[in-house]
């Protein structure tokens, strides 16, 4: 219903309703009385009938009401049925979002969860660039189960992301990349934390000491691994530094041999491991003891007998070359 409109029943100006002279009082008293009674009731009607309901309204294309009461209840309508997957794509952008409109401190904790989200309803063509950063996610927010197959390739990593990562051929390390770097070493010194994982090739024609410096002066990590390898015709020495243990089998720490290997291993802050066939003294035989044969051979023996160098040995063809023959 529309608001309702009020006149007078009676007017001043109409002589019929109110004569010019009137003796009986009583008759002016209820004139004035009704004229005031008739405003009484049209306020009191118009009082009752302001209502949304019964207001006006001009019809919009976004609102087609024809009252103010209906105009209400159909934007109420569409307010509460405007939920994410109806809002036009676009419709939302920053320049309709106040500035620091949407705050941390607007969004409670956890309030947009993987439940709350309908499936795929985040996808990267939604998401600007740059908008997910490491900043923004919680330790351990991004897990391998929650990544899909495939989701992560290489043209979605930085240029940098794999830099000094190995790199894969077939599915395995190239055996390239497994292989030891080959480092030339021409004179003593003491080792640096580039040799880790080294192989260090000594070619120097004369001895060459290589000293294992303490944990506090060059911090190899424990684990680590260096091969020393005697290339030259000079003797190959691996010194402990100052603090520094070496525990070796035997009692030599030279590369007596040329073209023979040592390594070094770290197996504690300041203790190394070394071992190696290029440790053994030359003509070194474990285990037996030289004596000679009734018939001119050398025979060995149980026990323990090293010869100090090659030049002690008997030339090939010559009397008194060593045979190895089976202890009596």
């Amino acid at each position: 219903m529309a608001l309702s409109t009020f006149e007078y029943s009676k007017s001043w100006r109409s002589a019929a309703d109110f004569p010019s002279y009137e003796e009986n009082e009583e008759r002016v008293r209820d004139d004035m009385q009704l004229l005031f009674d008739e405003v009484r009731d049209a306020l009191n009607l118009l009082v009752s009938e302001l209502k949304a309901e019964n207001l006006p309204f001009t019809p919009t294309p976004e609102i087609d009401a024809t009252t103010l009461q209906n105009a209400v209840e159909l934007l109420q309508s569409q307010l509460s049925g405007a939920v994410a997957g109806q809002l036009p794509n676009g419709s939302v952008t920053a320049e309709k979002l106040a500035a620091m409109a949407v705050t941390s401190a607007k969004l409670a904790a956890f309030c947009v969860t993987g439940e709350k989200l309908a499936g795929s309803a985040v996808t990267s063509t939604k998401l600007a660039n740059g908008a997910v950063t490491a900043a923004k996610l919680a330790d351990g927010a991004v897990t391998g189960g929650k990544i899909a197959e495939g989701a992560v390739t290489a043209d979605k990593l930085a240029a940098d992301a794999l830099t000094g990562k190995a790199d894969l051929e077939n599915g395995k390390v190239r055996p390239v990349q497994l292989s030891r770097r080959i480092v030339a070493v021409s004179s003593s010194r003491t080792l640096a934390l580039s040799d880790e994982g080294a192989m260090l090739q000594c070619l120097g024609s004369e001895a060459t000491a290589l000293t294992v410096p303490k944990n506090s002066a060059v911090a190899f990590p424990i684990g680590t691994e260096i091969v020393i390898c005697r290339e030259g015709s000079g003797a190959v020495s691996i010194l402990a530094g100052d603090e520094v243990t070496i525990r070796c089998a035997g009692s030599s720490q030279t590369i007596l041999n040329r073209y023979s290997t040592a390594v070094l291993k770290k197996t504690g802050s300041n203790v190394w491991l070394l071992g190696g066939e290029g440790l053994a003294p030359a003509g070194y035989l474990d285990n037996f003891s030289a004596g000679f044969a009734p018939d001119g051979a050398i025979r060995l023996r149980e026990g323990v007998h090293y010869f100090a160098s090659e030049d002690e040995l008997p030339a090939p063809g010559t009397a008194g070359r060593i045979f190895l023959v089976a202890a009596d």
